[in-house]
């Protein structure tokens, strides 16, 4: 039975992994730990097939973790399937990369691509673990037969019989002279039948035959080395088969050329493994582009939504709270005993607080002025209830910036500023916010300046940059429409915010 590890420090994300192989994978035995140090201790005790490792865990992340059993000759072998919540950025994945891991998978993920990426990785370690177990066989039969054979050349011969390649020599012709036993168990082939009968550049026939034979007769005309040349072909009983060919040419004690002598190795358990792997890869593209466009469409569905509600309420429970307002207020003029005038009173004062708060969330949830007036007089009216609220000044430059955007797009800008914005009220301690508009021939650029304290932009990671809610939310925005976001910043000099998006 195969053994999966998984190290997260989150109780709740293991069993849900555990849960999901248990399901899926019910040939598999997994086993869960909470922290770096005691997933290490299982790995060198139970060593296990694939081991799924989170990055951000504390005390021991998962890159010391990951470099620990890269390092250590009992578990460097097994492969490592980083599970990380740090999104697709480059940089993580080639940290983790370069820390000796195998395969790499962001959360949130969905079960079926976590199963094909274990079930990869797998296969992978099987055709190793093989490939290992058929060396070290090889190399006690290579002990035992210096020993029985005493160095004879019969040694060589009875060694290639187990390996999955064939010797050969041919002539100055390129015919075929010599080929060993072993390759009737690589392509079916008798070498009785090729000897004499073939010669190197038909042998094997390839699916791309014209092509790979001039290339070999190129070579063996300009006297070169066959260095890995790789044969796509075909065997006997039809079976499909990989080759790498090596050779070099031999001369005889007065340096005439006697022909060619080399080994072609079958290599199709390697090719097959990395072409299961590229498909896998492959497939977790393609899910991942549907997953953005469906993310694009809950976005605009999500504004969409929004604009309704906003739309009813100013259009639906604004004109009733107003009506009901004006009719209490028109009892203040009756003459009404004192205590039901001030009942009356304390009422139209409460509808009247209900109609400002129910103005006020209309423009929170999608501002009017944004879909009448357009997006720069949107956003001054942002700044505007921002000053008001703040008290942060602020200033605005290429207003007269000429920008075409449809409703939707216009809309998810706004929502990126509106985020942007509120980081600088949050965080950067700022009294002043410059808000900047320019254009190129290929992209709107949107600058929000501010003079705040600013941070360490080269020590600022980019898992802290992208780490939070907001940002995230603006990135996904961005994604969307295909845009980007730049910070520049250094510490008490203030952040500038860079977005761009295509103009088409």
């Amino acid at each position: 039975m195969k053994k999966i590890l998984a190290i997260d420090d989150n109780r709740t994300n293991l069993l849900l992994i555990k849960d999901n192989l248990v399901r899926k994978m019910p040939e598999c035995e997994v086993t869960t730990c909470l922290s770096g140090s005691e997933g290490i201790k299982i790995a060198k005790n139970e060593q296990p097939d694939v081991i799924l490792l989170d990055i951000l865990m504390p005390g021991m992340d998962g890159y010391q973790v990951c470099e620990i059993l890269k390092c250590d000759p009992n578990t460097k072998n097994i492969p490592i399937l980083l599970v990380s919540a740090l999104g697709n950025n480059t940089d993580d994945r080639i940290k983790g990369l370069n820390l000796g891991a195998d395969a790499f998978i962001s959360k949130p993920f969905e079960p079926l691509e976590l199963i094909t990426q274990i079930r990869v990785l797998l296969r992978i370690k099987s055709a190793e673990d093989l490939l290992r177990k058929q060396n070290q066989q090889l190399e006690v039969f290579i002990k035992k037969q210096t020993i029985d054979f005493n160095n004879s050349e019969s040694r060589y011969l009875q060694i290639s019989e187990y390996a999955r390649e064939f010797f050969w020599e041919v002539d100055t012709q390129g015919r075929y002279t010599y080929v060993s036993e072993v390759v009737e168990n690589i392509l079916g082939i008798e070498n009785h039948q090729i000897i004499g009968k073939k010669d190197l550049f038909n042998f094997p026939e390839t699916t791309y035959k014209e092509l790979v034979k001039q290339s070999l007769i190129d070579v063996f005309e300009e006297r070169n080395n066959y260095n890995g040349v790789e044969l796509f072909c075909f065997g006997e009983a039809g079976k499909k088969t990989w080759l790498t060919l090596n050779g070099f040419p031999i001369f005889d004690n007065s340096s005439n050329f006697m022909g060619y002598r080399g080994v072609t190795q079958d290599i199709t358990e390697r090719r097959q493994a990395e072409e299961d792997l590229e498909k896998s890869h492959q497939e977790i593209v393609s899910y991942q582009t549907k997953l953005k466009l469906l993310n694009r469409e809950l976005i605009i569905a999500e504004e969409k939504e929004r604009r309704r509600i906003a739309e009813y309420l100013h259009d639906g429970i604004g004109p009733v709270l107003s009506l009901a307002h004006i009719k209490l207020s028109s009892l203040s003029n009756k003459n009404l005993p004192p205590e039901i005038q001030k009942t009356i009173g304390e009422c139209a004062g409460n509808i009247n607080t209900a109609i400002i708060q129910s103005r006020l969330l209309t423009y929170d949830l999608s501002p009017p002025i944004l879909y009448e007036l357009g997006l720069i007089p949107a956003i001054r009216w942002k700044l505007d209830s921002i000053k008001k609220d703040s008290h942060l000044d602020y200033s605005i430059k290429g207003e007269e910036t000429d920008m075409k955007l449809n409703n939707d797009t216009r809309v998810l800008v706004y929502r990126v500023i509106c985020e942007l914005l509120l980081n600088v009220i949050k965080h950067a301690q700022a009294t002043h916010i410059k808000f900047k508009i320019s254009k190129d021939d290929k992209q709107y650029h949107f600058y929000v300046i501010d003079n705040g304290c600013g941070f360490n932009f080269d020590l600022k990671s980019n898992s802290e940059l992208s780490g939070g809610h907001g940002l995230f939310s603006i990135n996904e925005r961005l994604d969307s429409m295909q845009g980007s976001l730049h910070f520049k910043s250094s510490e008490k000099s203030g952040t500038s915010a860079k977005v761009s998006i295509p103009i088409n």
